[in-house]
């Protein structure tokens, strides 16, 4: 409301009264009527009479301001709206501010202690096992510490997503507080006024009072532009979402929307077609890390939403009950529930979801009630199967004290649901993740690949494989992705063994053995990695574009991993090059996805402590036992109400996941059909852009083959020969001029030890026996013949047996040794059983003919 204050210019007043007025008007000169009479003539002149108006005017100016200042009657709606979206954004600003200083100060006491631990090896009583543990334990707070920071610097690039328009009851309470803040400001003012003169007072400072106020007042009245008005209304320094669409018909309800492209889409709840939850579209510390939040956050459907009620539609029958279970959990203390906006709650045919807001006083907070959650559940007639909360992030438009709430007559995780990436066409991994699961409020639950790693533990039969598909096939879609597939219990992952950048399928030591090879030569990919970071004076990535500059995103999955850290030969080894990946893999774009029924921690554990220490992800599926199920969350998970030995078998999929929080999931189903056209997609789609395993110089696959342990190349159109990196490393760091191994024809095999006596026959694709082609190189090498005893040595068999496989091989295709097997080897005396690289050559010749034919 404004008043218009403009002022006419002040006209000539005439005076009248007869004591001012010369009567004696002549033409001639006249007797000069006296001094006092030109002084008072003088005084009363044309523009102090003018003046005088400008300052009357301003004062009644002042007066209308001062009344519309107290009064917040007069303020527009529009002034009042502005006010406090802009109070909002500081509040979000601070404590984004608070957040950023406290994980920086956490950070940097990390990077104390670093210092503290690396110095600790170094003292003159130190041996090297202490300077090797120290420089470890130095190494894994340093990476604890860039986690951080990557957090920070997460927080920093945040955008305010916390943009909403407030309720008619939000915008007269703004106004309220707006009028009670002006009303103690005057309060204070003039009380230090008014003590000011008490202690100054004398007639000098009360004139100087009033002349200020005269020359305001004049000021006011004289300057044409400064006018009272409408207050001028602060324009909003960030931007504001686009308006939501328009609902849809009740006549004809939406239904659920597939998503199109990269990122998570909206999602509709199980079992409805009401409220559409999506996840907040800003980067969060979401996605993934140290105290990342991610939050539930919907839209209810006009046709869905409750109706206002008499106080504004704080108030419904459902906030009632909340609020009596939670005070007879002891949640709060004392007052009321209430919605958190006329608008948000649903209600639908199994049950109700609604954002709420707690009762101020006593300190109560969501953190405070979230424990209180099997209680309240209980005093509702419900189980953890039917109940649920959730704290509400700032960027959905909650705070402190406001929570989520879903409640249900049924299991909402009944109804398995579809994963969307058959419909979607690429995948940014490391901004949006890829969705592997739904939670209760219906809303997708990612993986980003940007500083996560993941364990998944779980009885058999309980999910886990549905998981790692979501996430290889998700990861695949990326391009930037190179997929390292370790299977421990073949051939449950077989459908990757084309699509995988490297592929790991042998079980027993020999598995082992070409397993360990492949994570150590990601260990010492690492130094590669981190010497293109140096560059850019970086310790880990921090722009995406840095992806491809260091060869792309590894993301490492190994499934049952206890077959590998158990082995006697290279179990040790395993866990080693495990905890190294994990302790720095993510900083370098490594990211480990290690899944296992049984969870054992400890120094010779499943898992050591090392490992498991510094993977943030934990989602445990169905387990055995307590015991089983606190391994595979956290020890006392259980006692806080997170048992997954109580999940429902029937519901496969069915987990609880520890991110920045507990939270029951249920894994995206990709299976059958779906996931026969995602494998036909993903084929065609790498194979356009190079990126199937040989046609691109990897330098993880160039490291195996050089240890004899490469991976065959793909039987899905692709060159017969490997694109070799330019820059090959062993593990000191030095370039190697030596190429891939292989025959003449280019073709490599991967890794022919045989330790086990069940490990069968193993063909390349070209239909060569892979012991009789490494037989053929190494006897090749040493100059066309030698005796079986070194040869044997050389593959890691005993004579005996090696003998007996390359001989039944040179049978089937008909091949005699000369000699029966005897010849000469320059430099030994004594003839012997051997080979000739001749012979060898020539069965390989016939068996690729057999294979053509």
């Amino acid at each position: 409301m404004s008043t218009d204050t403009r002022l006419p210019v002040p006209a000539d007043i005439e005076v009248v009264e007869g004591e001012f007025v010369d009567d004696t008007a002549t033409s001639t000169g006249t007797a000069d009527p006296g001094s006092a009479r030109r002084s008072i003539a003088t005084f009363l002149s044309d523009t102090a009479r003018r003046e005088w108006a400008y300052a009357r005017e301003g004062a009644r100016v002042l007066r209308s301001e001062r009344s519309a200042w107290f009064n917040s009657s007069l303020l527009s709606d529009e002034h009042v709206r502005a006010e406090w979206l802009n109070t909002r954004y500081a509040e979000w600003q601070e404590e984004q501010k608070q957040a950023v200083a406290k994980f920086t100060e956490r950070a940097e006491a990390l990077e104390k202690q670093a210092g503290e631990r690396a110095a600790e090896g170094i003292g003159e009583d130190s041996t090297p096992k202490d300077h090797e543990r120290a420089q470890k334990g130095a190494e894994a707070l340093r990476a604890e510490a860039a986690a951080w920071r990557e957090h920070v610097r997460g927080l920093e690039q945040q955008p305010y997503t916390g943009h909403r328009e407030l309720t008619a009851a939000e915008l007269a309470a703004h106004r309220r507080e707006m009028s009670n803040k002006r009303r103690w400001r005057a309060i204070a003012c003039g009380v230090a006024g008014g003590a000011a003169i008490v202690q100054f007072g004398s007639p000098a400072l009360l004139l100087g009072l009033s002349g200020g106020l005269l020359a305001l007042s004049w000021a006011k009245g004289r300057i044409s532009g400064w006018r009272s008005g409408p207050p001028e209304v602060q324009a909003l320094d960030y931007p504001a979402p686009p308006s939501p669409a328009r609902p849809p018909s009740p006549a004809r309800p939406p239904s659920p929307a597939r998503p199109a492209g990269p990122g998570p889409a909206a999602a509709t709840a199980p079992g409805t077609t009401g409220p559409v939850f999506t996840k907040p579209a800003a980067p969060t510390a979401t996605t993934s890390g140290p105290d990342t939040d991610f939050t539930a956050t919907w839209t209810p459907a006009a046709e869905y939403a409750a109706p206002a009620g008499a106080e504004g539609g704080l108030d419904c029958a459902e906030t009632a009950l909340l609020t009596e279970a939670m005070l007879a959990a002891r949640a709060i203390s004392d007052g009321v529930v209430r919605l958190a906006s006329p608008v948000s709650i649903t209600r639908m045919s199994n049950g109700w979801m609604a954002h709420v807001v707690l009762p101020n006083g006593a300190g109560v907070t969501a953190e405070t009630v979230l424990p209180k959650l099997g209680q309240i559940a209980g005093e509702l007639g419900l189980d953890r199967a039917r109940f649920f909360l959730d704290p509400v992030h700032a960027s959905a438009g909650g705070n402190a004290k406001t929570l989520a709430v879903a409640a249900f007559d049924t299991d909402p995780f009944t109804e398995p649901r579809r994963s969307p990436l058959p419909d979607m066409d690429t995948v940014d991994v490391w901004a949006d993740g890829v969705p592997v699961a739904y939670d209760a409020f219906g809303a997708l639950v990612n993986l980003v690949f940007k500083d996560t790693s993941l364990t998944i533990g779980g009885a058999s039969r309980s999910g886990k494989g549905a998981a790692i598909r979501s996430i290889a096939a998700g990861g695949l879609l990326d391009l930037r992705v190179n997929l390292r597939v370790i299977d421990g219990k073949a051939p449950g992952q077989s459908r990757w063994r084309d699509l995988a950048a490297s592929f790991v399928d042998e079980i027993g030591t020999r598995g082992a053995k070409r397993a360990k090879i492949l994570l150590e030569a990601l260990v010492d990919d690492m130094g590669r990695r981190g010497a293109i970071l140096n560059r850019y004076g970086l310790e880990q990535i921090e722009d995406p574009k840095q992806i491809g500059e260091l060869g792309g995103l590894e993301l490492v999955i190994v499934d049952e991993v206890a077959a590998l850290t158990s082995d006697k030969k290279h179990g040790n080894a395993i866990r080693d090059a495990l905890a190294a990946l994990s302790a720095r893999g993510l900083a370098f774009g490594i990211i480990l996805v290690l899944a296992t029924q049984v969870v054992s921690k400890g120094d010779s554990g499943v898992l050591p402590r090392t490992v498991t220490g510094n993977i943030a992800w934990k989602w445990a599926m169905r387990t055995t036992d307590v015991t089983e199920s606190n391994m595979a969350l956290a020890p006392g998970a259980a006692n806080a109400g997170w048992n997954a030995s109580t999940l429902d078998p029937a519901i496969r999929g069915m987990g609880i996941l520890l991110s920045d929080r507990y939270r029951r999931v249920r894994g995206l189903w990709l299976d059958g059909a779906d996931m026969a056209r995602m494998i036909d997609k993903l084929l065609k789609l790498r194979h356009a852009a190079g990126r199937l395993r040989g046609q691109w110089a990897d330098p993880i696959e160039a490291a195996m083959r050089r240890l004899a342990a490469g991976t065959p190349l793909p039987t899905y159109g692709t060159s017969p020969e490997y694109a070799e990196p330019d820059d090959s490393f062993d593990e000191d760091g030095d370039d190697l001029d030596g190429g891939a191994e292989g025959d003449e024809d280019g073709i490599y095999c991967s890794d022919g030890d045989q330790d086990d006596d069940d490990q069968g026959v193993e063909f390349t694709p070209d239909g060569i026996p892979i012991l009789l082609l490494r037989a053929y190189n190494e006897v090749e090498k040493a100059g066309g013949r030698m005796h079986t005893g070194p040869l044997a040595e050389l593959l890691g068999y005993e004579p005996r047996e090696l003998g007996l496989a390359v001989n039944g091989y040179l049978r089937d295709v008909g091949v005699e040794r000369p000699g029966g097997g005897q010849l000469r080897v320059p430099g030994v005396e004594r003839p012997g059983l051997g080979y000739y690289a001749e012979t060898l050559k020539e069965a390989i010749n016939r068996y690729q003919e057999q294979h053509r034919a």
